[in-house]
């Protein structure tokens, strides 16, 4: 039988170097949850993946600035940015963001 495996937010949070510093909390079916503190915008201009990328504010409000427009969480809102669209992540305050990729994407 498969032993069960506690993870914990919290705990991971513990281990930030930063903000933009994301740490996997566990891998299911081939996907990683990953959890960062976002604070300021991500990186000097917009980028893109070739997958759905998954957000969800835990604490804190982030906005995405996307081509389509700007999208605008608050704690326990999320929003998927589907693959191909140019997007950037900004917090004016830190924020916790649980993200959810492929386990490719280590």
């Amino acid at each position: 039988m498969k032993k069960l495996k506690k993870f914990s937010i919290k705990e991971t949070a513990k281990l930030f170097n930063g903000p933009w510093d994301p740490k996997d909390i566990v891998e299911y079916y081939g996907k990683i949850f990953r959890v960062a503190t976002f604070e300021g915008k991500f990186g000097k201009a917009p980028h893109m993946h070739e997958y759905n990328e998954f957000f969800l504010v835990l604490k804190g409000r982030i906005e995405i600035i996307t081509e389509k427009g700007k999208i605008k969480l608050g704690p326990l809102d999320g929003v998927i940015i589907p693959k191909g669209i140019h997007h950037q992540p900004f917090a004016q305050k830190s924020a916790l963001v649980l993200m959810l990729d492929p386990e490719d994407t280590k």
